[in-house]
């Protein structure tokens, strides 16, 4: 049986390391398992604290066989999108099941609320409550409480919704499985004093290691993740970079590039319409900092992870034009020997019917992929060169 994950291992922690155990003990250990990941940009509309190649060293390190990329100008978009897409992905290279933490995991309560969602009744009441003055995650609740179903809206069943009407929709073989999230949230960022168990988030983890906190997270990830960030956060203080100044850095580009570029080539990039135009610009010349300004933009009708990602997307030109998210073509980040031998059984059944590649400049090369994604990719690529002194490696990871 082949099965799929979507994850961001940002950065990769027991609960991962759980949730991969858990399926083994489910299905048995002779499954193939793959896992779609963000790659050096995340869904939050931020960098990844680890590059993709060190995300899939550690995936492989433990239990994964096979490791591919969530495009760039998928990874940093809202709910929907990143949790299509990335269905999308594991049903093109012809996985089983797709497997997901969730704070529900009844799979048919899940569908109830889909089903719900479709109806008019439904959206007339969420449109009320948001005329209101609530926001739509608000408005989202206070509806589906109105209808029973009290605590369906948490981040991880948000992203199980996604999953399952991406499959509904498209008409996708892949089926899901929810395996029941245990005790951490998705965005935690303080745990109680007592807390007994080896699990947390990897927003705690993050906020741990930016607070010099290091030692703090070492029961909460496997041994090599533990190994891997020591020596992140020992590169980033010789090169003097922490959460703070990228994001200064990153706020200094998006402002001149703002500034410079005319009202048309700005509404031009994708989420970016001309309501969101007015009140960025507004705020761009009365802000200092990165905090300050999303602070600032911020309102009922623009959550703080929506601007972060629409500064994400003007960062990295991701416009209406070139992102529409269609499955193009795989990107293969690392594999296993079992990996090895699916991707040359794939290669023996379809050809080049399939796309799926395990070099960089073979897709640069294929001249049916799009050249505007293509560019969206390197232009990641650049900001990692100019951020981090990294250069994209162009091979997979291999590990036997």
């Amino acid at each position: 049986m082949r099965i799929g994950i979507v994850a961001e291992y940002n950065p990769f922690h027991n609960g991962h390391l759980y949730q991969i155990k858990k399926i083994k003990e489910i299905f048995g250990r002779d499954i193939f398992l793959v896992v779609i990941i963000s790659g050096d940009f995340v869904q939050r509309g931020e960098l990844s604290f680890l590059n993709k190649w060190e995300k899939t060293e550690i995936a492989l390190e433990n239990g994964v066989d096979l490791v591919v990329e969530l495009p760039l100008y998928c990874s940093v978009q809202n709910a929907e999108i990143f949790s299509r897409t990335a269905t999308e992905i594991l049903d093109y290279l012809e996985v089983d099941m797709q497997v997901f933490g969730a704070e529900e995991e009844n799979i048919q309560k899940l569908e109830e609320v889909i089903k719900l969602q479709s109806k008019q009744s439904y959206k007339k009441k969420l449109t009320d409550f948001i005329k209101s003055g609530n926001s739509y995650s608000t408005s989202q609740k206070l509806v589906l409480n109105e209808y029973g179903y009290e605590n369906i809206v948490k981040s991880n069943n948000i992203l199980g919704l996604e999953y399952i009407r991406a499959i509904k929709k498209r008409k996708l073989k892949i089926k899901p499985y929810a395996i029941k999230r245990e005790v951490s949230q998705y965005n935690e960022e303080k745990i109680e004093k007592n807390r007994i168990d080896n699990m947390v988030s990897a927003s705690f983890i993050r906020k741990e290691i930016e607070e010099n906190n290091f030692e703090k997270i070492k029961r909460f990830v496997p041994e090599n993740t533990y190994e891997i960030l020591k020596e992140k956060v020992k590169e980033r203080k010789e090169k003097g970079i922490n959460d703070a100044i990228l994001k200064n850095d990153i706020f200094k580009m998006v402002k001149y590039k703002f500034l410079t570029y005319s009202k048309k080539e700005i509404i031009k990039i994708y989420d970016t319409t001309e309501e969101i135009y007015v009140r960025i610009y507004d705020r761009l010349k009365e802000s200092s900092s990165y905090n300050e300004f999303v602070k600032n933009v911020k309102s009922r009708n623009f959550s703080t992870k929506r601007i972060e990602r629409i500064i994400m997307n003007i960062f990295l030109n991701v416009t209406l034009k070139s992102a529409d998210f269609k499955v193009d073509y795989v990107r293969v980040l690392g594999f296993n020997s079992k990996g090895r031998e699916y991707l040359k059984n794939m290669k023996d059944k379809f050809g080049n019917q399939k796309k799926i590649f395990v070099n960089w400049k073979d897709i640069e090369k294929d001249e049916k992929i799009s050249r505007k994604k293509i560019n969206i990719e390197k232009n990641g690529f650049l900001v990692k060169e100019l951020l981090f002194e990294e250069k994209e490696r162009l091979n997979p990871v291999v590990i036997e």
